[in-house]
Parts: structure tokens; C-alpha cells; sequence
């Protein structure tokens, strides 16, 4: 078994029970060079997906060249921001842990809804209203942790892991381009994926720590040398961009319907960032605390907020990081910082942005691929030791079975459900998140009260003594 080192300070009896090894801990800081690497490591596996959220928005608004720049600047500008203060804190805001905020797809519809039947100052003013209520309310995710025991935790790593494979294996196909399942795409794809694994099985220190830096590095310039990367959006892009307050409008008052629609989007995104939470503090060998899920959700509120202000997307946090923590081996939370200042910095130099955000699908996808598996793995080896007997793998069963059902099912399985539930019961994640909970909430827990009944526990629980030893006799006077 491999042992988490932690960092100066931070101890804790969840180290123990961990698979993965940090060759840097949550609090260690690699020295700014190396954490420069390793945070650009982290900005690389998720900017895409950060800045498509906000693009399609604009390309469904048909929104004009300057407002479809202010919505991708002022949601990049969120992340950074908010990237930094989930790694580092302020206040009880943050969970200190090494976690990568970024757009949240699920507020797509809800955005381009409320848009087109009033206007863009209206969405962004609902937005701003459920965050608010979002940021209020964080204490009750936090006291809500004691529902997350080690079976709940992971089986929510393989359904994050699980459901997020879709989103890789389209962008290593190349679906919706030009490039769909061609051969080239699916080569530069399974190089990606042939790449990590080589250098993560071979490599030593440095190098096997910047494995997905390098990988991707490679193939953006394979992709470039098949004439697969269009650098003209380079030379287009602007050199600097300052972010505008209210870009599209004053404040004003949504409505009721307006802030509950959102609502519902931003308690989906406080579950998901709940799940992401446990994940890290189990892969970094830290204990979950209520302080920790409390400021991260209480984080969500304070970035989408600001995003809204300044005309971006609601935020959340990011599961591609968590399987970078996993690859990697580095779970400090300052490289992780250090990612959200590139990301700031990003935000203002478009054309910075722009370079990174010319990465090409099968590219990201390879590397997503693994990630999402390794998210998956760490799940397993959570449930391969907590899983207890048939009421845990009911649990699990159940669980993963909603959640991948309801990520796969046809586009329209849904449409006779109220748009408001629509949102929730659409989300694979946040109902597998939520399916776990509530059963363990309310299954028997059937072999631990036979145990109780006969006094003896059973063969091959937990609490069985080894029967292959001598037996223990303690003497009293």
C-alpha cells in the first residue's frame, strides 16, 4: 500500500487509507518554477471545457463578437479568481484544497431561456440572486458530511469518473467537427492515451509528475504538424482585455420562476462540488471536514457571483483535476493557485487564451480519457475495502445504475418532466450523488444487526477475528 505524505502541519488519520502516493503534499510548495508546470498541468485538462460553456451560450444568443468576448474573459477571470481562493482561503470561504473552479454546463439552458424570453441583464440578475442564496445556505452542505461514508464517497468517484467518459470519448472521436472518426483523430487520440502511459510507467520525479504537460505538449505539436491546429484565431486575438461591470445591463429583478430555476442549477452544482470535495480530501489524505465543504460551497456562491457581475457563467469545482491529483502524484494546493493566476492572467491576454484553447479534441480527449478512468480507480480501491455485504452493493448497484442510465439516455427521454425538476433528474452525477445518500440513509444496515443479535460477528466482516492466529487471553485480577 502506498503512503500519502502530508504536508508541514497537517495531519490525519484518513492517510492510512489512501492508494495513491504525493510526492507533493496539500501544503508543500514545489518552488515557483515547478509549481508554474504543474499549475499550467492543471489549467491544460480543463480550459476547454471552461471556455466552451460560455461559447455556446453566445453562439445560441447569437451574440455579437464583443459580448461573445465579455462572456468567455469575465468567466476565465471567475475561475482564476475562484481557483485561488478554493486553494488558499479567505476566511471560511474555500476548502484550502487543491481544487480547479470552472464553468458549469448545467446552466446552459436555463441562461439561454431566460435571455430570450426577457434579456441577458435578467439572466445574469438571476444568477446573482441564487448565488447569493447559494453562498447563504452553505452551512448546510457542510453539516451534511456525516452522510458520506467511505462506501457513499466511493461509489461517487465512479460515477464521476464513470459519467464524465462520455465527454472524453467525444472529444477523442471528434464528434460534432470535421475530424468525426477519422483516422487521424483516432490515432492522435490513442497516441495521447499510449503517451501517459509511457511516461507515467517509466519516467521518475519531475518528469513523471509533468506527464500530462508533456503528453499534451506533444500532441498539440503532432496535431499542428498534421495542420490540424488553425492558428489564424492567434493573430486575431486581442493582446490585452479588461473586464466590464454589468456588461449587458443595471440590475434587474429576475422574478420568482427565474431564481428558482437557477436555484436548482446552483444546488445541483453544490452537490457535484460536495462529491468533488470528498474525493480530493480522500486523494490528498485529508479528513473532509465540515469547514472544508462548507467554504467550498460557499466558494461556488462567491465565483459565480463575481462571474455574473462582470457578465460570466456560474461556477463549479472541476473533476479533471482530481484525476490529475491521481496521475500525477501532485496534490498541493499552491500549484493549484498558481493555476488560477495563470488563468487570470489568460483572461487578460486573449491571445494567451487562445493558444491554449486551440488544443485539439482528440488531444484533450486521450488525455481525459485516463484522467476520468483514474478518478474511477481511486473510487474502486475505496469500495474494494469498505464494501461489507449485500446491502452495500445494492447501494453501489443502484447508484451507478441511475447515474449512468440517466447520462446515456436518448436526448429526449426527459421532456414530460417540469423544466424545473428537468434540470436535477437530467444530471447523472448529482442523482447518483444523491441516490447513494438516501440509501444509506434509509437500507437496513441487516448484517451489523445480526452481529448485534448473536453476538458474534459474522465470517468475513470486518470485525471478525483472525482466525488463523493464537488466540488472544488478557488476564485480570
Amino acid at each position: 500500500m502506498y503512503q500519502v505524505q502530508l504536508g508541514k502541519g497537517e495531519t490525519n488519520s484518513h492517510a492510512e487509507d489512501t492508494q495513491f502516493r504525493l510526492d507533493y503534499a496539500i501544503d508543500e510548495f514545489p518552488g515557483p518554477v515547478k509549481s508554474f508546470l504543474f499549475g499550467m498541468q492543471h489549467v491544460l485538462v480543463m480550459f476547454t471545457a471552461m471556455v466552451g460553456a460560455p461559447l455556446i451560450v453566445a453562439r445560441l444568443l447569437n451574440l455579437p463578437p464583443e459580448q461573445s468576448v465579455t462572456i468567455v474573459v469575465a468567466s476565465m477571470l471567475a475561475c482564476g479568481i475562484g481557483t485561488i481562493i478554493s486553494s488558499l482561503g479567505i476566511g471560511f470561504i474555500g476548502p484550502r484544497l487543491p481544487i480547479v473552479m470552472g464553468t458549469f454546463y448545467v446552466f446552459i439552458g436555463p441562461i439561454v431561456s431566460t435571455a430570450k424570453t426577457s434579456s441577458l441583464a435578467v439572466a445574469m440578475s438571476a444568477m446573482i440572486v441564487a448565488a447569493v442564496i447559494q453562498f447563504l445556505i452553505s452551512p448546510l452542505f457542510g453539516k451534511l458530511h456525516r452522510l458520506f461514508p467511505p462506501i457513499v464517497t466511493g461509489t461517487i468517484l465512479v460515477i464521476i469518473g464513470v459519467c464524465l467518459m462520455k465527454l472524453a470519448i467525444n472529444a477523442a472521436v471528434g464528434f460534432n467537427t470535421p475530424g468525426f472518426a477519422k483516422p487521424t483523430t483516432l490515432a492522435l487520440s490513442s497516441t495521447m492515451i499510449l503517451l501517459i502511459l509511457v511516461i507515467g510507467r517509466l519516467a521518475r520525479g519531475m518528469v513523471r509528475a509533468l506527464s500530462l504537460l508533456i503528453a499534451m505538449i506533444a500532441g498539440y505539436a503532432i496535431a499542428a504538424a498534421l495542420g490540424l491546429v488553425n492558428f489564424d484565431t492567434i493573430a486575431h486575438a486581442r493582446w490585452l482585455a479588461t473586464p466590464t461591470f454589468m456588461p449587458y445591463g443595471g440590475f434587474v429583478w429576475p422574478g420568482f420562476t427565474s431564481v428558482v430555476v437557477m436555484l436548482v442549477c446552483f444546488l445541483c452544482a453544490g452537490g457535484e462540488t460536495t462529491g468533488h470535495t470528498l474525493a480530493v480530501s480522500k486523494i490528498c489524505g485529508v479528513e473532509p471536514t465540515e469547514a472544508r465543504i462548507r467554504g467550498a460551497v460557499a466558494n461556488d456562491g462567491l465565483s459565480s457571483g463575481l462571474s455574473a457581475l462582470f457578465g460570466g457563467m456560474p461556477l463549479t469545482s472541476y473533476s479533471q483535476n482530481i484525476g490529475a491529483i491521481a496521475i500525477t502524484g501532485v496534490g498541493s494546493r499552491f500549484v493549484v493557485a498558481v493555476g488560477g493566476v495563470c488563468l487570470v492572467l489568460m483572461a487578460m491576454v486573449p491571445k494567451f487564451g487562445a493558444l491554449v484553447a486551440l488544443i485539439p479534441g482528440p488531444v484533450l480527449g486521450g488525455a481525459l480519457i485516463f484522467m476520468f478512468g483514474m478518478i474511477a480507480s481511486v473510487g474502486v480501491s475505496i469500495i474494494g475495502k469498505t464494501m461489507s455485504g449485500r446491502r452495500d452493493a445494492i447501494l453501489f448497484a443502484t447508484a451507478i445504475g441511475i447515474s449512468v442510465g440517466i447520462t446515456t439516455a436518448p436526448a429526449n427521454a426527459f421532456d414530460v418532466v417540469p423544466p424545473v425538476l428537468r434540470i436535477l433528474l437530467t444530471d447523472g452525477i448529482v442523482m447518483g450523488i444523491l441516490t447513494a445518500v438516501i440509501l444509506n440513509l434509509f437500507l437496513p444496515a441487516e448484517e451489523q444487526e445480526a452481529e448485534s443479535a448473536h453476538g458474534v460477528p459474522e465470517p468475513g466482516s470486518h470485525f471478525a477475528p483472525d482466525i488463523g492466529g493464537e488466540p488472544q487471553t488478557e488476564l485480570k485480577a
